[in-house]
């Protein structure tokens, strides 16, 4: 990920946008007012708030997209987490991602003291905050994991760490 990412830059490119759009609609209104037929005067202000509204929709939608065209082909997405909002009543419909945990089967390494255990570095990106990165102890041929701090414990039936692991090798 690039360092200008994040909310800053979210809000700089949906400004950036309604600059963009202003203009377009200032220029549009000239000629018309040129023309002879003069625009009304609310299609700027609200031409200019569905330009915000719509890029800042299409922004959120397509994060977990773009994030994932950024990574390199070797890079698993293992997990992804979506959103809802009170704020944006329209989540409840179609939530957008907000959040991916990712594999990097190169990162994977032996555990040490634990026969056949290997340590899987688990990276989990969230939108608009820090990523984070967590160890989690994984046992293909006991069939067990090991969440970080934690002790060796049963595979959960679906748990997305172990069966990308655990399938792929």
């Amino acid at each position: 990920m690039n360092e200008l990412s994040g909310l800053g830059a979210d809000l700089l490119g949906t400004f950036a946008v309604a600059i963009g759009a202003a203009a377009l609609l200032y220029a549009l209104g000239h000629a018309m007012r040129s023309a002879g037929r003069p625009l009304p005067r609310w299609v700027l202000p609200v031409g200019i708030g569905l330009s915000m509204i719509g890029y800042a929709t299409w922004n959120e939608y397509s994060w977990a997209g773009r994030v994932k065209d950024q990574l390199p082909e070797r890079v698993q997405v293992i997990a992804e987490g979506s959103v809802q909002s009170p704020l944006r009543p329209w989540t409840y419909i179609v939530a957008p991602t907000a959040r991916l945990a990712l594999i990097d089967p190169n990162a994977v390494r032996e555990a040490e003291g634990d026969a056949g255990a290997q340590v899987v570095p688990v990276m989990l990106l969230e939108r608009w905050k820090r990523s984070v990165t967590v160890e989690q102890g994984i046992n293909c041929a006991t069939g067990e994991t090991r969440p970080p701090g934690e002790e060796w414990r049963q595979a959960v039936a679906g748990d997305p760490a172990f069966g990308a692991v655990c399938t792929s090798g």
